[in-house]
């Protein structure tokens, strides 16, 4: 079999919700000094990768990888346990990689329409999310941790990985490669790839989630695009951690509420609007009863 060269690194992922260091506003406390090390080392890390497996515990330590394999243009192929379900998903590349891509390699000769679909930006982990990431271990019992999980569940989410890894790097555009135009969640058993489509590669459709449960032993393949708000993915956030670096990283972290984060990402003001559009709404269905 192939040869392995591997390196273990031990480092502590700063993760919003858990405050670190002292905010006396003096020198630089050892702990501080070791977590922006860690930061550093962890940067370092991503940006030499060829690509980003992101397999912690919690939802909270999967943010800063995520951001910091925006910021270096590092593909990463995320993997989540729940007790009896799986999550396998790519997280799309910034703009500024699309970008360089020639609209018609998007499309796979399927048309302006479908051209649209396939260049959108492809989301992340927390592209679903309303609320900033924050603390998931306090107050939650073991099992809410996702600490607890079936046997074959790890296994069957690690072989889906790498499986996904290695289609997007037979793709023309790797990490670029769109999500399949046509959808897969239809539940109908396609066992061969014809090669219409603008995300198949050598090894067939290259999908951006594989989602699974073994309480019913099913599959679904969904595509989601990325939220411009997101609090990991969105331009603003990448922005701010390529322009402060870690100085960002620790007033995220050290934030109580999230509300730092969720007013750089701009979720504070899409929280807002539709607040705003819901009493719009609620207003009108009055007028109607009137």
């Amino acid at each position: 079999g192939p040869d392995v060269k591997s390196e273990g690194v031990v480092l502590t992922i700063p993760m919003p919700g858990h405050s670190f260091g002292k905010h006396d506003g003096g020198k630089e406390d050892p702990e501080t000094q070791s977590v922006r090390n860690d930061v550093t080392k962890l940067h370092e890390l991503i940006d030499e990768s060829d690509v980003v497996f992101l397999l912690t515990d919690t939802r909270e330590s999967r943010w800063l990888p995520t951001v910091m394999a925006l910021a270096t243009e590092t593909p990463l192929i995320n993997a989540a346990l729940g007790l009896d379900s799986w999550l396998v998903m790519r997280h799309g590349p910034p703009s500024s990689a699309l970008s360089s891509v020639r609209p018609d390699a998007m499309s796979g000769g399927t048309g302006n329409m479908n051209r649209d679909i396939a260049r959108r930006r492809l989301g992340c982990y927390f592209c679903s999310d309303v609320v900033a990431p924050e603390n998931s271990t306090r107050d939650r019992t073991l099992d809410q941790q996702c600490t607890v999980t079936r046997p074959g569940l790890a296994p069957i989410a690690a072989s889906m990985a790498t499986e996904l890894m290695v289609a997007m790097l037979h793709h023309p555009l790797g990490h670029c490669a769109p999500a399949p135009v046509f959808s897969s969640c239809s539940g109908q058993f396609a066992p061969v790839d014809d090669g219409r489509d603008p995300s198949s590669s050598a090894l067939g459709r290259l999908a951006h989630q594989i989602r699974g449960t073994v309480a019913t032993y099913t599959m679904m393949t969904p595509t989601v695009p990325a939220f411009p708000s997101c609090t990991a993915c969105s331009e603003n956030v990448v922005q701010e951690y390529r322009k402060d670096g870690f100085d960002f990283v620790k007033k995220v972290c050290c934030d109580a509420n999230g509300s730092y984060l969720e007013r750089v990402s701009g979720l504070d003001e899409f929280r807002e609007e539709a607040a705003r559009k819901m009493e719009e709404c609620l207003d009108w269905d009055d007028d109607n009863d009137e």
